[in-house]
């Protein structure tokens, strides 16, 4: 070929590596023209430069499986000391082999691929990996992946609950794993490792790592039906602003789904058989809750079930034990948001910690194993459906040998048990500033180990008819449980055993309204406002009466309950010293005493002393009102008892007595009894005061004596017919003037009247009666009839025989 200018060659079509060129260096004489190949001028122009997986022929159409060309991309940025493999806006399916990230390889993206698309489709997702389940991307020492999704292959977009469920169903495989494992000492090839800005979806778990040291994990979107998982992990690992979340099913009509019940049989097995209103398009296999039963004797109902599809609108729960008593009410439940996995799991690690993550509807939100050793969690968040009072899911479950691990702010909402705690260790685990609202269960549960609840809200949530969703619960095995400066009003406490109860101390928390009520188990206990520099031990049996037990401050000393004044002054305490009960007053308050009753009251207030012996007998105290206090050598003495005594035990014959003891000298004894029967007996003399001023009031000896010896008889003077009363003439003196003319009738005189009568009429007197014996004259020994002129007689009405005959008795001067 003659020469020509290298302007003047013709242009190649097709470029291969072994391809060579003509090039020419230098100019005039020094000009010199050499031959190179077409690798030769790429890796010349590439050198240091970032590799593209396109050079290594990956296609990125979601069809061609591009494993080989994306992992001849990282083997060759590895073979130059490391850098970054760019993946372009396509879609690589990975399906051959899993990709190998190796050692200071950086497969990128772009900046971020974003979370949440509508209806669920993420078809034109891109810079993204389609990985087969069967496949990982597997990330060594110093290596990373950023800005990417990675995509489980075959994952569409569900618009039916029916797929729903399926698509969640489908989950399987490992989306990122972290080395290989290793032997546990930090060394399994994936030491420092860094994730970043990726989605992860439909997985069976989306990261995992196990023996990697200063794993760094940030600023990840996933739905997976298990999010991370942190294992043995000795060095500072960090997880921030991770959320594993139902992407792939939620935010459509049916994502959460509610059919009401509308008819509950026996399904002729010993199961339930539940018809739904409408047709509810389950299939065996599913899993559905049941709540809002609340018809007597169908509890049972409550709870998830794995179901048998028996037609459109009918299924039997599998497992289940028939009970009647269904009449109405209740919804089922199915939710295709719910994942059966944990979000986080975390085990054999030192200093972990996890900032800003969050995760919605997994069974276990954070999982902290055996041997996790003093890990951090700030705000973190654990979520659910609330509605459907799945008795199941946690929301921090901390187990095992786990110690002192450490929550910080955020929210846990809508689990079963939001707080779980189960270990062996004696060292508290802290939840600081949380806040706690209970879901199916309840709020929080210690069933082992050690727990401080400070400065956390807790707040109730709709749950079962036979379940406390606002509780906190001592599990038989539980350590100490501390709750401090917490809003606790919504809050029951509650326990498995009395000493499980007894390991519960509040100190400072708010308590519900002014009325300062703490619920606790069955009862109420009334608590003021503590003291920071004091906590209130307070330990509960089970027992349905929910009893209080405040137990002794020292060896020495028994139990004390001190109560404040308006002032917040110490006023007056509850002590038991020994074998009493004391209330006393406090320093500067020696007067306390006990007011029954209050102002508004519409019935009088009772207090009751009680002896409900299981042998009764005649004789028994029944109650004791003791009076005691010091003599001059400081001695307390029983001065005097007021006592109520069972004179008779028999059933229909119940009698009772009040006895007075007082002491005299060196002893007690009874000194006044008013027995059953009215009886008043004195052991000594009844001293009555001076004279009487009313009508049958009690009157001194001496008194009535004077009566006998001194009384003078009133006198009434008359001077008109007078027809003659007890009531104004009995025991008196009745000076009969002229005019005077007298008629007596024993209806107005009665047995045991009689009267003197002193006749200064000048003629003699005589007497009309009426309703006696005889009425024609008094009766008189001598025949008197009438009463003798300026003479003086007595007439006495009396019968002789109870009031058959009735006689009036004319005696003294008498005239014919």
């Amino acid at each position: 070929m003659s020469d020509k200018k290298i302007s003047e060659l013709p242009i190649v079509t097709v470029l291969n590596d072994h391809d060579a060129a003509p090039l020419v260096q230098g100019s005039l004489a020094l000009a010199e023209t050499r031959r190179a190949t077409v690798a030769q001028l790429r890796g010349a122009i590439l050198t240091e430069r970032s590799v593209h997986v396109r050079d290594f022929g990956a296609i990125g159409d979601g069809v061609t499986d591009d494993a080989a060309a994306i992992q001849a991309a990282i083997n060759a940025a590895a073979a130059q000391g490391g850098g970054t493999v760019q993946l372009g806006p396509r879609r690589y399916r990975i399906a051959s082999a899993e990709l190998d990230v190796k050692d200071g390889v950086f497969l990128q993206g772009r900046p971020g691929s974003g979370g949440w698309r509508k209806d669920g489709n993420f078809a034109q997702a891109n810079y993204a990996l389609l990985l087969h389940p069967a496949r990982t991307v597997r990330v060594r020492r110093n290596a990373g992946l950023a800005g990417m999704a990675i995509l489980r292959e075959g994952l569409t977009a569900p618009t039916t609950l029916r797929q729903g469920l399926d698509a969640a169903a489908a989950f399987g495989g490992t989306a990122v794993t972290v080395g290989d494992g290793g032997s546990g000492n930090c060394d399994g090839n994936g030491a420092d490792a860094l994730l970043t800005r990726l989605l992860i979806l439909g997985f069976h778990w989306g990261i995992y790592s196990d023996g990697n040291a200063r794993l760094r994990v940030s600023d990840v979107l996933g739905d997976c039906t298990n999010g991370l998982y942190l294992g043995r992990s000795y060095d500072v690992s960090r997880i921030s602003a991770v959320n594993f979340h139902p992407l792939v099913t939620t935010s459509r009509s049916w994502s959460n789904t509610r059919l009401l019940i509308s008819a509950v049989a026996n399904n002729g097995a010993g199961q339930f058989r539940v018809t739904t209103a409408t047709a509810h398009g389950l299939a065996t296999g599913d899993l559905i809750n049941i709540a809002e039963v609340r018809s007597s004797g169908a509890s049972t109902l409550y709870g998830r079930w794995t179901i048998t599809v028996v037609d459109g609108s009918r299924f039997d729960l599998v497992g289940s034990s028939f009970a009647a008593g269904w009449t109405s009410g209740g919804a089922v439940y199915v939710n295709a948001n719910r994942r059966l996995g944990s979000g986080y799991v975390v085990k054999d690690c030192d200093m972990a910690s996890f900032e800003n993550c969050f995760e919605y509807g997994h069974d276990v939100g954070y999982d902290v194993q055996d041997a996790v050793h003093s890990c951090s969690f700030f705000n973190i968040g654990a979520d659910g459906w609330v509605d459907m009072a799945d008795p199941v899911p946690v929301g921090i479950r901390i187990g095992g040998t786990a110690l002192r691990t450490k929550w910080v702010g955020g929210f846990l909402s809508s689990k079963a048990c939001s707080i779980q705690v189960n270990t062996t260790g004696a060292e508290q685990h802290e939840v600081i500033g949380v806040n706690v609202t209970g879901g199916g269960r309840r709020i929080a549960e210690v069933l082992g180990g050690q727990l401080s609840l400070i400065g956390c809200d807790f707040t109730g949530a709709p749950g079962t008819s036979n379940v406390t969703v606002s509780a906190i619960h001592m599990g038989s095995g539980a350590g100490n449980l501390i709750v401090a400066g917490c809003d606790t009003t919504a809050v029951t406490f509650t326990a498995d055993t009395a000493a499980a109860m007894q390991k519960l101390q509040l100190l400072g928390n708010r308590l519900p309204g002014a009325a300062t009520t703490q619920r606790i188990a069955a009862g109420r206990v009334e608590l003021a406002s503590v003291s920071s520099a004091a906590a209130i031990e307070t330990r509960l049996s089970t027992d349905t009466d929910g009893a209080i037990n405040i137990h002794r401050r020292s060896a020495s000393l028994g139990g004390q309950i001190k109560l404040f004044n308006a002032g917040n002054a110490s006023a007056a305490s509850l002590t038991l010293s020994g074998t009493d009960c004391v209330f006393a007053g406090d320093t500067g308050n020696l007067n306390a005493g006990f007011t029954f009753g209050g102002s508004g009251m519409t019935a009088p207030q009772t207090v009751r002393l009680r002896r409900l012996s299981a042998n009764p007998a005649s004789s028994d105290r029944i109650s004791v009102l003791e009076a005691a206090g010091n003599n001059s050598g400081g001695t307390e003495q029983v001065f005097a008892r007021l006592v109520t005594v069972a004179e008779n035990v028999a059933t229909g014959s119940e009698a009772g007595a009040v006895v007075l003891e007082t002491r005299s000298g060196g002893s007690i004894a009874e000194r006044f009894r008013l027995s059953a029967n009215g009886t008043v007996t004195l052991a000594g003399p009844l001293l009555l005061p001076a004279n009487p001023t009313a009508n049958l009031q009690a009157a001194p000896k001496q008194y009535v004596d004077s009566q006998f010896t001194e009384r003078r008889m009133a006198t009434l003077p008359l001077a008109t017919a007078t027809t003659v009363n007890y009531a104004a003439h009995n025991n008196r003196v009745l000076m009969a003037n002229a005019g005077t003319s007298l008629s007596l009738s024993w209806s107005n005189t009665l047995d045991g009247f009689s009267c003197t009568v002193i006749n200064r009429s000048g003629a003699d007197l005589g007497l009309t009666l009426s309703g006696f014996t005889s009425n024609t004259a008094p009766t008189n020994s001598d025949g008197f009839t009438r009463i003798r002129s300026g003479g003086v007689a007595t007439l006495m009405v009396y019968s002789p025989d109870g009031g058959t005959t009735r006689i009036c008795q004319l005696a003294g001067a008498g005239a014919p």
